[in-house]
């Protein structure tokens, strides 16, 4: 066991030696088909429970859903009403019945189907659909540690040691940001934002009726969303290491770097005002981190002012010095 997982390590260790194009493209090709078959069990292994990550997703609207119709909950209820004698009536054919005025109150507290969804699939296929969408990505989450070290099997062996230990902390980090945009996006965006569209819904007196694959296309959109979004910090911070930008500078695009978020947030999120919002706020606040962070971190950019007059003074020394005339000494 020891030796297998000795020889596995191995595989990743620098190696200097050249390797020929042609060998290059056929590890290439090897790990793609590796990366295929991984993502191929893990949809097999996510089919059964396609279900229950319906489910999950569902969950934030679950408190707006209805099952069913006003008319089925009468249906189901039992209704009483007592009629007074007086109302008996007669009609010219001489057939009696009773003419009452009555309110009827319904399940849901006489508010209709304002404030709730109903869910309905748009075409026959809809819900296969859903389901295979819904297991490619679950597939792609089970299989993503496998995806990693086949990628990584092709890619660490040209990488130096101390490059390795940079990439590990950079993958480390980045993964971390990705959950956390995540979770942020399942417990926080999306349950805000299905609560103020079916609100100002309500408002305006209309029923909402949903598309069920649309409304689990738009939940997996942000919440992939939210995970690319937080990899900010990630890029920042290696062009910040890597001497390319500094606290100085992103202070001073601040302005602009917010647009530019704003922009980033319409084009992961579903069209909705509210969403884009939620996203760009963690975005600003990841980013006025990462100034500080550079700031810290002695990535400031601006020289300090003892530094700056002994430089200048440096330079004056130089330029005394080659100003003289070689005769004088």
């Amino acid at each position: 066991m020891l030796e297998k997982l000795n020889s596995l390590k191995g595989k990743f260790r620098y190696n200097d030696s050249e390797m020929p194009f042609l060998e290059h493209l056929e590890e290439f090709r090897k790990m793609v088909i590796r990366c295929f078959i991984a993502l191929g069990v893990g949809m097999l292994i996510c089919l059964p429970f396609a279900d229950h990550l319906i489910g999950v997703l569902r969950a934030p609207a679950e408190p707006y859903i209805i099952e069913n119709s006003v008319a089925d909950a009468l249906d189901d209820s039992s209704l009483r009403i007592q009629i007074p004698e007086e109302a008996l009536a007669e009609d010219p054919e001489g057939k009696r019945y009773y003419d009452v005025d009555a309110d009827v109150i319904v399940p849901g507290g006489g508010k209709g189907n304002k404030g709730v969804i109903r869910l309905q699939f748009s075409e026959p296929a809809a819900a296969i659909k859903m389901w295979l969408t819904v297991t490619f990505f679950g597939g792609i989450l089970l299989s993503l540690p496998l995806l990693v070290f086949f990628i990584g099997m092709f890619v660490m062996p040209g990488v130096k040691d101390l490059e390795r230990k940079a990439m590990t902390r950079i993958a480390a980090f980045s993964g971390g940001l990705f959950l956390l945009g995540i979770a942020m996006g399942y417990k926080v965006t999306l349950p805000l934002a299905l609560g103020l569209m079916i609100k100002i819904g309500g408002q305006l007196g209309g029923e909402s009726i949903w598309f069920y694959n649309k409304y689990i296309s738009f939940a997996l959109q942000l919440l992939l969303g939210f995970g690319i979004a937080f990899q900010l910090p990630v890029v920042i911070l290696i062009l910040g290491k890597m001497g390319l930008v500094n606290s100085t500078q992103l202070r001073e695009k601040r302005r602009h770097v917010i647009v530019a978020l704003l922009i980033l947030a319409m084009l992961l999120t579903p069209p909705d005002v509210m969403t884009q919002l939620l996203m760009a706020a963690p975005l600003i606040l990841l980013y006025e981190f990462c100034i500080w962070f550079l700031y810290f971190s002695g990535n400031r950019g601006v020289p300090a002012p003892e530094e700056s007059a002994a430089d200048e003074q440096e330079s004056d020394e130089v330029n005394v010095d080659a100003t003289k005339d070689p005769s004088e000494e």
